[in-house]
């Protein structure tokens, strides 16, 4: 079997069960709020932890993964998640088990500053589409499974169940990732970490996610709200400052005067963006609206990811041959004519219907992510692979945490707007989908903005 293959069954590895993690523990909140004798607010921690320390870690350690080589950076990845995981089903207490969740974060965050560029690296740059195809497919499988193996487990075996699955998997992960994949040719010569950058860009960017996190709780005028803005801008520019006039910086930002560099990565943030509002409030309207059951919930939000896994090998691959920026637009346009005919949902909307228009969005996301990734990994020199995944995975956390907290907002102050009662969900959740749509149209114009030529 060629490397490319053995390289891609080993990363697959990794973010199939970073991916599996994410969904199986969102489901678990509830069985964990009850067990743990605490309130919701403090169990989502839980997530926010996990999610918290990937999105403000990637960068650095992307750089790091160019520095030392992905291969031992990758192997580690696997190595701390599954001791995270190992840690987070023996927690006694919430603390711990948020705590512990960190440790898996850090794990994770490992293992997506690398494994897309261990893929890239391995495939030749006319088979970039497909690698990125191949990948959407596994995280589309990781995203249907989770809830379905998570409901199983949690009420047969219990929520510790949902941990203690990712010991066998991870230990072979690590041991092929250690056997199977190639050392990288790095050149580690007066290289060195620029740690005053990469320490401004940390606090920047958790003051600005806790910020979006916690703004619509604690209100978006609060003292701690407003403190963890300034600190977030105050550290970002010393962080622009820093990089501007570092030798050896975390983040080149030259890369971002690459058009196709800089449109691929807004795109895809914003895209994230609108995407999560569904994520958000969808559950609500067919839980309390609906009366939908929670198996029945899983089963018509599998639409999105059972499309996705279809369509994005075949995304990846037309990609290869034919203009990137064509598909990924297409598929932008298409997301954002979904979101907004599912703002249009009623109480008398059948399954099939909620479950179509939800595929729509499966379809458009299925055929926006490849292409936009390949244009992504493909902007940036094979020696600088690292930062252009730890880009691209920062953008779409960033984009997972501003869409939460925009759709938050903006459905709450339309809820109040139309009179703050039973009546008034689905005018406001219709007015949420509609200022995701238009978000994501944005995404398109930016996705038509960068050079028609095809990345090589």
């Amino acid at each position: 079997m060629e490397y490319k293959w053995k390289a891609m069954g080993v990363v697959w590895i990794g973010i199939f069960m970073a991916t599996l993690d994410g969904s199986i523990v969102n489901v678990a909140l509830p069985t964990l709020t009850a067990f743990f004798n605490t309130d919701i607010t403090t169990i989502e921690w839980v997530v926010m932890a996990y999610l918290l320390t990937i999105t403000s870690l990637l960068l650095s350690l992307g750089r790091i993964s160019d520095m030392v080589g992905r291969k031992i950076i990758f192997a580690g990845g696997l190595a701390i998640f599954t001791i995270g995981s190992g840690l987070c089903a023996i927690s006694a207490t919430e603390g711990q088990l948020i705590l512990f969740r960190v440790i898996q974060g850090i794990g994770a965050a490992l293992l997506m500053a690398t494994g897309v560029a261990i893929v890239t690296h391995a495939f030749p740059p006319r088979e970039r589409g497909k690698a990125m195809g191949l990948i959407g497919t596994v995280v589309s499988i990781g995203s249907m499974v989770g809830p379905v193996m998570g409901g199983f487990l949690i009420q047969r075996v219990g929520w510790q169940s949902i941990f203690y699955i990712n010991l066998p998997v991870g230990i072979i992960g690590t041991v092929m990732a250690l056997k199977i994949l190639q050392k990288d040719e790095t050149n580690n010569k007066g290289q060195t970490f620029d740690i005053p950058g990469g320490l401004t860009l940390f606090i920047s960017l958790i003051s600005l996610l806790l910020a979006l996190s916690e703004g619509q709780e604690k209100g978006w005028g609060s003292d701690f709200i407003i403190s963890l803005f300034i600190s977030s801008i105050v550290f970002f520019i010393i962080f622009v400052r820093i990089e501007t006039t570092a030798k050896q910086p975390v983040l080149d930002l030259g890369h971002f005067k690459n058009r196709q560099f800089a449109a691929a990565n807004i795109s895809a943030l914003i895209s994230f963006m609108a995407m999560f509002s569904i994520i958000l409030l969808m559950p609500f309207y067919l839980q309390d609206e609906l009366g939908y059951s929670t198996e029945k919930m899983g089963f018509v939000f599998m639409a999105v990811p059972l499309v996705m896994s279809v369509v994005s090998p075949l995304s990846g691959w037309l990609s290869d041959r034919t203009n990137s920026y064509v598909l990924s637009s297409l598929g932008i346009g298409i997301a954002a004519v979904s979101i907004l005919s599912m703002g249009y949902l009623t109480l008398d909307s059948s399954f099939t219907d909620v479950a179509l228009r939800l595929s729509f969005l499966g379809l458009g996301m299925g055929l926006f992510q490849p292409p936009n990734n390949s244009i992504i990994m493909g902007s940036l020199p094979k020696e600088q692979l690292g930062i252009a995944a730890g880009v691209m995975g920062t953008m779409r956390n960033m984009g997972m945490v501003i869409g939460i907290a925009v759709s938050g907002a903006v459905f709450s102050n339309r809820f109040v707007f139309y009179g703050n009662n039973e009546s008034s969900f689905l005018p406001a959740f219709r007015d949420t989908y509609i200022v995701s749509a238009i978000i994501c149209g944005i995404a398109m114009l930016v996705s038509l903005v960068r050079s028609k030529s095809k990345t090589g």
